[in-house]
């Protein structure tokens, strides 16, 4: 008997929130962004346009945050390619030979990328890519099947790698800041 007292007490409590809920829901201003409606200087939400001085104001913020050059324009590689261009010429050249990028490890502080690779026939390889100082840029060794013993098929996969790292480097890009 006492549960059946609690649940109607809180049933009665319920109807009491979901009834004023209803009530103040009713009689809330309309939302200040979809009515375009400023209220005043202190709204949040409110459409400003700017005046020079303002927008002067605004662009100086922004510069103030920028760390490193803000005037040096995108700009195919200096040497062809791009250490950051790695996994993303990985991905591309699998994807032209129906491989599949399973992981990427990064070891030895950036410097080296392991990349775990399959085809659709569950054959595995393996492409490792070794930073080198410029000119160079990068090393990159691929092996294949189980025993390693698939040297054609890691042939492919190094060709189409270098290829998709050089295609990747022609596009205008940013060069690397040095935290990166």
């Amino acid at each position: 008997m006492h549960r059946l007292v609690f649940g109607t007490s809180f049933l009665g409590f319920m109807a009491t929130l979901f009834g004023a809920g209803m009530l103040t829901g009713c009689s809330s201003s309309p939302n200040p962004i979809a009515s375009n409606i400023s209220y005043g200087p202190k709204d949040q939400f409110a459409t400003r346009i700017l005046d020079a001085s303002e927008r002067r104001q605004v662009i100086q913020i922004m510069q103030e945050t920028v760390t490193g050059p803000t005037d040096d324009p995108a700009r195919p590689a200096r040497y062809g390619v791009r250490w950051k261009d790695v996994t993303n010429a990985a991905i591309r050249a699998c994807s032209k030979l129906n491989l599949a990028v399973l992981s990427v490890n990064v070891e030895e502080d950036g410097k080296l990328k392991r990349l775990e690779i399959i085809s659709v026939g569950s054959m595995p390889y393996e492409l490792i890519v070794r930073r080198l100082p410029p000119p160079r840029i990068y090393e990159a060794t691929v092996t294949a099947g189980v025993f390693e013993d698939e040297v054609k098929a890691a042939e492919s996969l190094l060709e189409a790698f270098n290829k998709s790292m050089r295609a990747f480097g022609a596009k205008p890009g940013w060069t690397e800041l040095p935290n990166e």
